[in-house]
């Protein structure tokens, strides 16, 4: 029996906290969860193949007739966040439309919303528990045809309804094996910063004990793999061709000991591999008295091949940074620890948020300028929105409105839309120039550009910094509203130049997530863009207004609203991986905490 998985291609949205250009160039990672998948399918005795198509560079045309050239017996989708649902629903859609065969999905937005997945009936089967333990027992009641009602966290298509089986038992992370990442292109994966090839991403752990409104893994816990489990994967990895991978975990240096096994399990080992990292800043010197560096954790991290740590740093106000509940301070301390970093061989990334909670057109500058100041070899500027399972969702949609706009969006009866941000009076037009003007200050320093061309280790980093800086300047930004939502002649003209010669810019990138794949891709998808800018409507995206309530649509006709109805019942906020009854409660991690 085949399990085909398919990764469709997403798009740069309205509501994205990134410009489009970063999140074009971001960077291409494996989808991890399907390593999981994999492990459970081969589990059950079933092969498996994926088509990855934003690396593969596939069309939803190309990707169906390579998928039913193999002839599978089951399609498997991921679910795996809200934001790219849509852009997988119309894959998952298209594949069912035109072959007719039985889909299946999961993901950790399968558990939060199943019912809204399931109503879109390009689902037969949805897995709302963890993939490498549901799947030897869901495959094998597939492949015999009896026993779906055993399968636990199961929901299924029965006699014209929905059927759900008894909730699925919690699994502890750290109880999760090593992803199998033979079935992915690993050559073809990359970030914006990576150095080697081939590259791939991991998860160490899940969850974050801190209080961050921002952010949707406040409060949440914390669960690892151990040390050496972690290192057995990094050894793995190594045997499969990979030789450099990022940690996606939200704070992989929390646990000092077990950050400091990791390394010095990679030296013993003496794994030709280098890796990255998330961390807080406090992470690297809270050991020490006065907030001074963790000299012995720093020297340790970079002797066993970590190269790279991404910092939240967030703002350069401290009172921003109170109102956003980040709990640190934009001090010296932060200075000399990232000095300290520096000085250990290790490159450092800053994120930075503009907009954000208290922020003002002075203080984003400030944090600007505060950036500018730092010893980091990297920035990010990411721009303040309300991500789903936040604290800033729970405060100025869900209780502001009334209504649980992401639940409605995974459902299909809202529109794509610009979300509140009342917690600031910049607009998302003011806050886009701030962030390209963040980037182009912070990237085009004489000193800064020398220092890092000295560290460039091929030419297809060096080719991949150049396109993209390129088409940062080139791609033109959201324009503020204008009366007649036209632009003038020659603004249109030279916007629709600029969005032809940055769209040809992607001939040369081996991603393909820019919007021109969206239009063919090459000179005819750059043209389609650059008609469209020409037509010189201004881009004005539906905004919801702090208290309003979206338009909902049945059917793509608009209704009238019962808000009542539509209140959450119960608390999403709680990751997925604690709502098993054997779970910590929030109250329970406090304590332990």
């Amino acid at each position: 029996m085949k399990l085909a998985l398919i990764y469709p291609p997403f798009f740069a949205k309205s509501f994205n906290e990134n410009l489009p250009t970063v999140d074009d160039e971001f960077g291409l990672f494996p989808h991890i969860g399907f390593g999981w998948v994999a492990r459970g399918a081969h589990a059950a005795g079933w092969e498996v193949r994926l088509w990855d198509a934003p690396a593969q560079k596939l069309s939803l045309d190309s990707a169906i007739r390579e998928v039913m050239a193999w002839n599978p017996d089951l399609l498997c989708f991921s679910s795996h966040a809200c934001q790219t649902i849509r852009d997988m629903l119309s894959w998952a859609k298209a594949f069912k439309a035109r072959t007719g065969l039985p889909t299946l999905t999961g993901g950790y937005e399968a558990k939060v919303y199943p019912d809204e997945l399931m109503s879109h009936g390009c689902f037969d089967y949805l897995c709302a528990g963890t993939a490498h333990v549901f799947l030897p027992e869901f495959l094998t009641a597939f492949e015999t045809g009896r026993g779906m009602d055993r399968v636990p966290g199961l929901y299924y298509r029965k006699a014209g309804s929905v059927a759900r089986t008894t909730p699925a038992a919690h699994v502890p992370f750290s109880s999760f094996p090593t992803p199998d990442r033979s079935i992915f292109p690993n050559h073809l994966y990359y970030s914006h910063i990576s150095q080697r090839k081939n590259f791939t991403i991991g998860m160490s752990e899940v969850g974050c004990p801190y209080p961050c409104s921002f952010c949707c893994m406040r409060l949440s816990g914390y669960d690892a793999r151990s040390a050496e489990q972690v290192v057995d994967e990094m050894e793995e990895c190594v045997r499969l061709g990979i030789r450099e991978i990022d940690w996606f975990d939200p704070l992989m240096l929390h646990d000092r000991q077990r950050a400091m096994d990791i390394a010095n399990g990679v030296k013993a080992r003496k794994l030709d591999i280098i890796w990255s990292c998330r961390s807080r800043v406090d992470s690297m010197s809270f050991h020490k008295s006065h907030r001074e560096p963790d000299t012995e954790l720093i020297e340790t991290l970079a002797s066993g091949g970590c190269r790279r740590i991404y910092f939240g740093i967030e703002s350069g106000d401290d009172t921003v940074l109170k109102t956003m509940m980040k709990g640190q301070v934009a001090a010296d301390p932060m200075r000399r620890t990232l000095q300290c970093v520096q000085e250990a061989g290790i490159m450092s990334l800053g994120f930075f948020i503009i907009g954000a909670p208290g922020d003002t057109a002075e203080t984003v500058r400030k944090t600007i300028d505060f950036s500018l100041t730092l010893p980091i070899a990297y920035a990010q500027y990411q721009i303040a929105i309300i991500k789903p399972h936040t604290e800033l969702e729970r405060t100025h949609i869900i209780n502001g409105t009334g209504i649980d706009y992401w639940r409605e969006y995974v459902k299909g009866t809202v529109d794509e839309m610009l979300l509140p941000t009342p917690w600031t009076q910049l607009d998302r037009a003011e806050m886009e120039a701030l962030a390209r003007q963040a980037y182009l200050r912070f990237y085009s320093r004489p000193r800064y550009a020398w220092q890092m061309l000295k560290k460039i280790e091929s030419a297809t980093e060096m080719k991949r910094y150049a396109r993209v800086g390129a088409q940062l300047v080139l791609r033109p930004l959201r324009q503020p509203a204008t009366e007649s939502g036209v632009s003038p002649l020659p603004l249109r003209a030279a916007r629709a130049t600029a969005t032809f010669l940055e769209a040809g810019l992607t001939l040369l990138s081996s991603g393909a997530r820019h919007e021109v794949f969206k239009e063919g891709g090459g000179v005819r998808g750059a043209w389609t863009l650059a008609r469209r800018e020409f037509k010189g409507s201004t881009p004005t995206p539906v905004v919801l207004a702090e208290g309003a309530v979206p338009e909902l649509r049945v059917a793509g006709v608009s209704t009238a609203v019962d808000v009542a109805a539509l209140r959450i019942d119960h608390d999403r906020y709680a990751p997925v991986f604690e709502t098993a009854p054997d779970a910590p409660t929030r109250t329970q991690r406090r304590r332990r905490d």
